[in-house]
């Protein structure tokens, strides 16, 4: 649905046309002064200005309605599992039984890290803050695969439906075995190899909190209650994070760039920061 609006500039009048309470940018080019200079729009911070539209996720906050690709959270928290709400938003349905089964085997098969990788974040300061350590190392994955960088392979290089799936396997794989290393390191503990007949957020906490024990398995109401968590943060529309993301990947560059700076933007404390806040203020109360 959308209206007509007239607006009248330097004697000249215009009909500019709204759809959905908003107006394209282009409209605003056929707006000239008596030079024939374009009318330009002035947003600093972009407060109020729509870079994108979104079928992947939509979000309410006042009205506290979340939904992915259309399923509300709610139903997606209550029946699906975190890798299951990944590939909804990756791919756009939920997987059948044989995607699923094919999903989770190359997503866990990549949980396991470069050798040098886990060599370099051991070089870390003993107090490093593990955002930190995130950051870096996720920015150091493409000198390790220098095969799938648009830099040095060819920009159209994701075009290949093959070569851009195996990132996304790779990306999701090796970011929970980062961020365990990462926690680790800061606690001076050995870093634990991933077993993949553990499920994604079971594995996940296996990292973090096994000791010496040869069969420990994390507790499952704490594996279902960090899956949930998972699932609330996989996806709130145009944050700080995918803003950052899009900006840099226009460039061409790599993907665990683009990634790092992603967590980077996360790292702040007016994004991801507030988060941490607010965890540390539940451990005070606790």
């Amino acid at each position: 649905v959308s209206t007509q609006s007239t607006w009248g500039y330097q004697g000249k009048k215009y009909e500019v046309p709204i759809k959905r309470n908003y107006i394209e940018s282009s409209e605003l080019e056929k707006i000239k002064d008596n030079s024939g200079k374009v009318l330009r729009y002035y947003d600093p911070g972009y407060l109020n200005t729509i870079s994108a539209t979104s079928k992947v996720c939509f979000i309410d906050g006042d009205k506290g309605i979340l939904e992915y690709r259309g399923y509300p959270i709610e139903e997606l928290a209550e029946k699906s599992s975190f890798l299951e709400v990944a590939f909804l938003l990756i791919y756009g349905e939920l997987p059948s039984q044989r995607e699923y089964a094919y999903w989770r085997n190359k997503v866990m098969k990549h949980t396991f890290i470069h050798t040098d990788l886990g060599q370099q974040m051991k070089s870390f300061r003993y107090d490093a803050h593990p955002m930190g350590m995130l950051v870096s190392t996720l920015a150091s994955i493409s000198t390790f695969h220098p095969e799938s960088n648009p830099a040095l392979q060819g920009e159209k290089i994701y075009n290949n439906k093959k070569i851009r799936n195996k990132q996304i396997h790779r990306l999701l794989g090796n970011t929970p075995t980062i961020a365990a290393n990462a926690y680790r390191h800061r606690i001076g503990r050995p870093y634990n190899t991933p077993r993949n007949n553990l499920d994604y957020v079971e594995n996940f906490l296996y990292m973090l909190d096994r000791l010496n024990e040869g069969k420990y398995k994390p507790h499952p109401k704490l594996v279902r209650a960090i899956d949930i968590l998972f699932i609330l943060h996989a996806e709130h529309e145009l944050n700080c994070s995918t803003a950052a993301v899009r900006h840099l990947v226009s460039s061409g560059v790599d993907v665990y760039s683009a990634m790092s700076g992603a967590a980077a933007a996360l790292y702040g404390p007016k994004h991801g920061g507030a988060n941490e806040a607010v965890l540390r203020l539940s451990l005070i109360h606790i």
